[in-house]
């Protein structure tokens, strides 16, 4: 409609300007006033202005549109001293445009309002920064959490605490880390996780992080009580054998001091008592050197570790055992795949699962170690059996000192393997189903160094 109105009236200035012009020719070669040419010359002059001015009316209108868009000046207004019903319209159209983007901008604020007041109050601690480390948000949480006032850039942290400025800067996106943080008015257990926004040509990293100390303070009383729980089973189960013996053969010698002749029987039951005693002895032993060996595992050294060497070494080790019924199946995926761990640790933890594994299968069977690399940058190690599994009343207490389902096991093998990994700042994770199989995975991660 402002398209057809605005048509008709430059199809009619022209018209008019093209006239004159004949009328113009006609007075100055046909007529004896050729002066009054020079009248309608100035009036083909004027209405060319007329015109120029008319079209550029439109212009000026979307430039002042436009401008006020840029500026986000949303009480436009446009001038009604221009004449003509295609400006109208256009004048009215543009104000409808102006009312819809002030008030697509007004919800824009508000959403922003709500989001920022979300992320201001949120439960959890939020941080992000740049390439540069220069902040561009923090929440009360976090600054609570990091107990500092406020945070232009993660660089200050460096003064405050090191090893979290390092954590900040080498964590990538997916990492999750807990970082023991000292501050004044005590300690905090901080879960931190990465993940990144990309905006345009810059990424940020994003940092949530929340205080799971009294969780921690949970955990470990619980697995304290769990500990003592076992010690005292075991240390009862040894120490009262001990007690009926020795009352046994106190009072054996008892007899002997009021008269009664030593027989061979009363010597042979002494021997035999002795003989328990030591056992028993040994045994309790045993026990307490398998639980200083969990205090006692050495710092990693880590290192670049070829996986197709470490499953040689294994390949190696299993040769003794090369007149059982079971397979052995490994895979690497890059074959160069390589990973940064002490070597003699990991070793330990390869060779005590896959003993598990072997203890699994009662009688022939397969097991698959298998390697790869993770989109993430991690190397997952996989242990899978299809032995006779681990059922889910068992899978609760599996990772807790001493608890075992062996005959003859220590019950402290999956517990070394999870402090390993944990010195490696990796896990491991267990999958079963009784009668199926087991799966063991353990998760390495791609940093060369380790925070403690």
């Amino acid at each position: 409609m402002i398209y057809n109105s605005l048509f008709i009236q430059v199809l009619i200035r022209l018209s008019s300007i093209l006239l004159l012009s004949f009328l113009m020719g006609w007075i100055f070669w046909a007529t004896a006033y050729p002066y009054m040419a020079l009248l309608v010359l100035m009036l083909i002059f004027w209405l060319s202005y007329r015109l120029v001015h008319y079209l550029n009316t439109s212009n000026r209108l979307l430039s002042q549109f436009f401008l006020s868009v840029k500026n986000e000046d949303s009480a436009l207004s446009f001038p009604k001293n221009i004449s003509g019903k295609s400006f109208d319209e256009l004048r009215m159209g543009m104000q409808e445009v102006n009312y819809i983007i002030k008030d697509l901008r007004l919800k824009a604020q508000k959403k922003e309002m709500i989001s920022d007041a979300i992320i201001e109050h949120a439960s959890v601690g939020l941080l992000s920064f740049n390439e540069n480390g220069l902040v561009e948000c923090i929440n009360q949480r976090g600054r609570e959490l990091l107990d500092v006032h406020n945070l232009y850039s993660i660089k200050p942290l460096k003064k405050y605490d090191a090893d979290l400025f390092d954590l900040f800067e080498k964590m990538k996106a997916g990492d999750t880390r807990v970082y023991h943080l000292q501050v004044k008015n005590g300690s905090k257990y901080l879960l931190i996780y990465c993940t990144t926004i990309k905006q345009e040509s810059r990424e940020l990293k994003l940092l949530s992080f929340t205080d799971i100390k009294n969780e921690m303070d949970a955990q470990e009383l619980e697995s304290w009580q769990k500990l003592i729980n076992v010690l005292s089973h075991e240390i009862m189960n040894s120490v009262s054998p001990l007690t009926c013996l020795s009352e046994k053969l106190e009072s054996n010698y008892q007899q002997i001091e009021t008269g009664t002749i030593l027989t061979e029987s009363v010597l042979s039951k002494t021997r035999n008592g002795l003989q328990v005693i030591k056992e028993q002895g040994q045994g309790l032993m045993y026990f307490v050197e398998a639980y200083r060996e969990l205090s006692r595992i050495p710092k990693p050294n880590p290192q670049a570790i070829s996986v197709s060497q470490l499953f040689m070494h294994l390949q190696d080790l299993l040769h003794m055992y090369s007149n059982d019924q079971i397979q052995y199946h490994f895979s690497i995926s890059p074959k160069d795949l390589q990973f940064y761990a002490d070597d003699a640790l990991v070793k330990q933890v390869l060779i005590n699962l896959v003993k598990n594994a072997r203890q699994a299968i009662h009688a022939s069977g397969e097991i698959h170690l298998k390697a790869e690399k993770k989109q993430e940058g991690h190397v997952e190690i996989s242990i899978t059996d299809n032995g006779c599994g681990i059922s889910a009343e068992d899978m609760k207490n599996i990772f807790i000192p001493f608890f075992t389902t062996k005959e003859e096991g220590s019950g402290i093998g999956l517990s070394l393997t999870r402090q390993i990994m944990r010195l490696h700042n990796g896990h491991i994770s267990i999958e079963s189903k009784e009668g199926e199989g087991t799966k063991v995975k353990l998760i390495f991660s791609s940093a060369k160094s380790y925070i403690s």
